[in-house]
């Protein structure tokens, strides 16, 4: 129920936003970029107390794949955007019962984000607030190889609703022509998950007229519970990206 009400008040968002007044022109950014990130997080499994670490030291000796490609288009006050982001860590820093285990975990991570909004003007020339609702999708897959046992996978499929801010900010303009801070704030929950949050904060300079080089520092936060299972994770570092504007 919640999600039919999420994707009535997207609908209803874009044929109101499509129906304003302003010139309809098209814009838009497509944006690759490598994600070097840390994973961390605890949990209850099977009435274990488990906790799984890998400081940002460890992540560039076991970094495998850590991509994410973003889109975000624009009609007049009407935006749209997506994203799509993989990962595959593994680490040895395992504890259950806060005894250290001689083993190694796995992790698959896949999310994928699409909202619609509004574009709000600020008070200050070329600023903007984007205030968006959506839904992001996280697929998790976990393969634990302890010593001694028999290698086990779990998986987890988590959706839920998600309301978003975009803001943009042209930064020191009279010295720096094409810098601007433009965070991503999200935060949401309630259908699979209790709690999932973003902080992104970022910085974009258009070096020409098509192309802008990206630098942040991301962190995706969740928070779940099923039964007397208990898992919560985030997954945080730095991230750089080329935006492609047409």
């Amino acid at each position: 129920m919640k999600l039919k009400i999420l994707c009535g008040l997207l609908a209803g968002l874009a044929m109101g936003s499509a129906g304003a007044a302003e010139p309809a022109v098209w814009s838009g950014e497509i944006v690759p970029s490598l994600w070097v990130a840390g994973l961390s997080g605890d949990g209850t499994v099977a009435g274990h107390d488990v906790d799984f670490n890998r400081s940002f030291g460890d992540v560039l000796d076991h970094l495998d794949v850590g991509g994410s490609l973003a889109a975000r288009v624009t009609r007049g006050r009407l935006v749209v955007g997506g994203q799509i982001d993989g990962y595959n860590f593994t680490t040895d820093d395992l504890t259950v019962d806060d005894r250290p285990l001689d083993g190694e975990m796995e992790t698959d991570l896949i999310v994928s984000e699409l909202a619609v909004g509004y574009v709000f003007p600020g008070w200050k020339p070329d600023q903007s607030f984007a205030v968006a609702l959506g839904a992001r999708h996280a697929h998790v897959e976990a393969d634990l190889d302890v010593a001694g046992a028999p290698r086990t996978r779990g998986d987890l499929d988590l959706l839920d609703p998600m309301l978003i801010l975009w803001p943009s900010t042209p930064l020191f303009p009279a010295w720096i022509r094409g810098l601007s801070l433009v965070p991503a704030i999200s935060i949401g929950g309630g259908h699979d998950a209790e709690l999932v949050y973003e902080l992104y904060p970022q910085l974009r300079y258009q070096a020409t007229e098509h192309l802008a080089v990206r630098f942040g520092y991301r962190t995706i936060g969740y928070r779940t519970k099923d039964g007397a299972d208990e898992l919560d994770f985030d997954l945080a570092g730095f991230i750089a990206g080329l935006g492609v504007s047409f």
